[in-house]
């Protein structure tokens, strides 16, 4: 049968609903018993348009297809000619491409009517900000000066400004606070005006001080009011040719953070005086349950992007946070190649004796890129070190050493842009790192001589960390509702360290010591923008921490030295930031932590004890709320002052407590967490284009601290009232594109009230407060591809204790002398390609005994620092 085709308009019936025509397209078609079977936005159509009135084009689109179209005709201008083709699309892809976002609603009624339903008219403002690089800008927030109206671009630079004023106005273009551009416009009623392309010059060092960490959310750190620390990749990839171990890289560079001690351990590796809690993209690393003091070596340096490190107690991310916050920020693909990489190949030795059995080895494979949606980046590292030897050329002690240690680092990351405003995001990272050492400790004598190495035959398993597996899902959205981000995270640690064998009678039978930690969590993060003004807008920052852990130590053999500490906890939070006047900026936060700590009935592990103790579990719960305040005036870029209140808090090394357990429960130990009130306020400068400056005074008390104390050789927690108070400091002075130079110096001293007098007679231990340290550098730059950076760092002295009547230091409180050592970075730019590098440790080769080695004073750990050592690097980049 022919088909026929019915085409009715009614123009005065319509004229009563202000204007609006109904238009009423009916196709009736012989063959419509087989279309009804199939859905008729997915049947292919295949039309050529040509220079056609859109009412004209979409008659005949209608006729292709076999159906009818109802719409209302005042949204759309139906009278403007449009040319396309179609070749074999679903008709509602056709639709789609005809009216693009002004089509908001198809319907499929009975009969193949399709009702078409059309956004009300807007007027619009939109366009697209690129970099002078010619890179697609997010996050940059795009403002009608004058007006609340504003919107931030999306993840391809994207950016439209609807229901606006018709008329004259000008465009506001701010990332990170700075004001990169301005813009006249002239919006149009009920009209799209496309801005096209805005490109906009960035100052080079605008991505330089941004950080997330603080408040969890990008932003600047001059207005953040606490000291900060930002290590780039340039930092990092610095300092990992001179030594790549993260005690040393973030010891040597961070003013306030204990030196490293050249070993594995971090136990006595404090920031200002309090414990860390380290992360990674986020995930946490350190175990406050039972301290494994590994926790900053968790991740090989050669796939971190940045590290940033919040100092003093925060807030923002409760347990275990009451010294700072160390965060790994791991690195991205590389946007806009499909596919690039970077290979590395390093050799170190001895400098005086570069091809002795001080050799060692390193390589470090990358690979990343983007494809339509997708981007990846896959990394390898292997690390082989040689024997250490100290600057008299003697082999240092194995005991937690890093000589003759295999590191391996993989790491994926893997993303996918759902569209412009969502993005999913797959991470994971495994790490070990064990030693495997043909030598064994030949104790020295604490204040005499040092502990060496001789050749022999390790007892146990290997030391060191067996694994450490790191994994995130992480979902971001832009605006999901009234200028609100959303990024929302589950995450997974999975991690096992081994410790050094112990002779009898260490547990009646000697042994060897592991911990092991396992965690799930969950955490949406939201963000919302308000602008109440010009002059007034506020950003609130809120969400929930989810997670659930388990902590041991075990024995290596199966004995249980601490039980299985499983704990749960949920902590809602809100961060609160207000910019009043443009200069003033006032923030205030709140965190409610909620954690529950299930022990099972146990059995101490007897060592340096006769007895046993039979000990009930239970359950430990812990509820603690969380206060911080700061304040913060910009005005000035030469004064910037601030002010800060912020509380912490932390369930303090519970495994220690219980492992040493003299009560028949749980209930009757003191397992009260540490909570601090840390007080600081300081200033950041800028001088002209030349320098930077910045200082901080801090002042740090808990009610109930918590130090070390050894009895019977071993380490037990001493409860007691504690300040801390010192000094941050930190210099950059840029002379020219050539030469540069910078400071920084960090000092802090501690007390406790034992008496419970408010007398404070007694100073905190080394392993908590570490001597004064002064950093300096200056980097020359003769040519543009040759530079090379001389690092000095200096630990101060420390003498604060006296010793027993047999003149023998109690552990932890042995005097330190002050030392410095020199150390050197270079690299040259072959070609485009390749760069040569070469880092030198120790560069005079000098004789010290390191900071830790001092202040425990025990034979065991006297212990002398590297001698010199070199790295040499080729890099290859494609």
């Amino acid at each position: 049968m022919k088909s026929s085709l019915l085409f009715f308009r009614k123009r005065n019936f319509y004229n009563k609903f202000k204007g609006t025509t109904l238009i009423l397209i009916t196709l009736f078609l012989s063959t419509g018993a087989v279309y009804a079977q199939q859905s008729i936005l997915d049947k292919q159509i295949s039309i050529k348009i040509d220079r056609l009135r859109l009412e004209d084009a979409l008659l005949a689109i209608a006729g292709k297809a076999g159906c009818s179209f109802v719409y209302a005709t005042e949204r759309i201008d139906f009278n403007k000619k449009i040319s396309i083709s179609f070749n074999e699309e679903p008709l509602g892809v056709v639709l789609k491409k005809l009216f693009g976002s002004q089509l908001s609603k198809v319907q499929v009624g009975q009969h193949q009517r399709i009702d078409l339903v059309f956004a009300k008219l807007q007027t619009i403002i939109k366009g697209r900000v690129l970099s002078d690089k010619n890179e697609p800008l997010s996050f940059v927030t795009v403002q009608v000066v004058g007006t609340k109206a504003g919107v931030s671009s999306d993840i391809d630079g994207n950016f439209q400004l609807e229901n606006l004023k018709e008329g004259k106005a000008v465009l506001r273009f701010t990332l990170l606070g700075d004001t990169l551009s301005t813009v006249a416009i002239n919006a149009i009623k009920d009209k799209t005006v496309d801005l096209g392309i805005i490109r906009l010059s960035m100052p080079e060092n605008m991505f330089d001080n941004v950080i997330i960490t603080a408040t969890r959310t990008p932003e600047q750190m001059s207005v953040i009011p606490a000291r900060v620390n930002l290590l780039r990749s340039a930092d990092i990839s610095t300092q990992s040719q001179i030594h790549a171990d993260m005690t040393d890289i973030l010891g040597w560079t961070v003013p306030g953070l204990s030196m490293g001690s050249n070993t594995t351990s971090n136990r006595s590796q404090t920031l200002r005086g309090r414990n860390i809690l380290v992360l990674i993209d986020g995930i946490p690393q350190s175990t406050p349950l039972r301290q494994s003091s590994r926790d900053i070596r968790t991740i090989d340096p050669s796939i971190i992007d940045r590290i940033e490190i919040v100092k003093g107690a925060t807030a923002i991310y409760g347990n275990g946070a009451e010294g700072g916050v160390i965060n790994y920020i791991t690195k991205k693909p590389v946007i806009g190649k499909k596919i690039g990489g970077m290979s590395t190949m390093q050799f170190g030795s001895d400098l005086t004796n570069p091809f002795s059995n001080s050799a060692g080895y390193r390589f470090s494979q990358q690979l990343y890129g983007t494809a339509d949606k997708f981007d990846f980046l896959v990394s390898g590292t292997m690390d082989r070190t040689g024997v250490r030897k100290d600057g008299d050329g003697v082999v240092l002690s194995p005991r937690y050493g890093l000589n003759e240690t295999n590191t391996y680092n993989g790491f994926a990351k893997i993303g996918y842009n759902i569209n412009k405003m969502n993005r999913i995001e797959l991470m994971y990272n495994f790490y070990n790192s064990t030693q495997d050492s043909k030598y064994i400790a030949s104790n020295g004598v604490y204040g005499e001589t040092p502990t060496t190495g001789i050749k022999g035959e390790n007892k146990g398993a290997r030391e060191g960390t067996r694994y450490n597996h790191n994994a995130y899902l992480q979902y971001t959205a832009s605006k999901i509702f009234a200028n609100t981000d959303l990024n929302a995270s589950l995450y997974y640690q999975n991690f096992a360290t081994v410790y050094d064998y112990r002779e009898p009678p260490r547990w009646k039978t000697g042994g060897q010591a592991m911990i092991t930690a396992n965690k799930f969590g969950f955490r949406p993060n939201l963000n919302t923008n308000i602008v109440f003004s010009e002059d007034w807008k506020t950003e609130v920052v809120y969400g929930l921490d989810v997670m659930r852990e388990q902590t041991a130590q075990p024995l290596v053999d199966g004995r249980m030295w601490v039980p299985k500490l499983n704990s749960t906890s949920m902590a809602p939070y809100i961060q609160i930031k207000n910019t009043i006047a443009k200069n003033i900026i006032f923030k205030a936060g709140l965190r409610y932590d909620n954690i529950r700590v299930n022990i099972d009935d146990y059995t101490t592990l007897p060592s340096g004890k006769e007895w046993a103790v039979n000990v009930k579990g239970g359950d430990l719960t812990y509820k603690n709320p969380a206060l911080n305040l700061g304040l913060v005036y910009t005005k000035f870029a030469v004064f910037s002052p601030f002010f800060s209140f912020s509380q912490g808090f932390s369930i303090f090394d519970l495994g220690r407590v219980l492992r040493e357990a003299d009560e028949n429960t749980i209930n009757k130990l003191n397992t009260e967490p540490v909570s601090i009130n840390n007080y600081e306020i300081g200033f950041n400068s800028q001088l002209g284009k030349h320098i930077s400056l910045s200082a901080s005074y801090f002042d740090s008390r808990s009610k109930l601290g918590a130090d070390l104390e050894s009895i019977d050789g071993f380490w037990v927690p001493v409860r007691a009232p504690q300040y801390i108070r010192g000094v941050d400091i930190n210099a950059d002075i840029y002379v020219n594109q050539k030469l540069s130079f910078g400071v920084g110096y960090g000092y802090q001293e501690g007390k406790a009230d034992i008496k419970n007098d408010n007398s404070y007679s007694k100073y905190l231990s080394g392993l908590r407060i570490s001597p004064s340290k002064l950093t300096a550098y200056v980097k020359y730059a003769p040519v543009k591809d040759w530079s090379a950076t001389l690092f000095y760092i200096r630990s101060g002295e420390r003498n604060r204790f006296v010793p027993n009547e047999k003149n023998i230091y109690a552990e932890g409180e042995g005097p330190v002398n002050a030392f410095g050592i020199f150390n050197l970075s270079t690299n040259y730019q072959l070609n485009k390609a390749f760069m040569l590098g070469l880092g030198i440790e120790n560069l005079f080769d000098k004789t010290y005994y390191t900071t830790v080695s001092q202040l425990n004073a025990r034979n065991a750990e006297y212990v002398h620092g590297n001698g010199a050592l070199f790295n040499l690097s080729l890099n290859y980049k494609f």
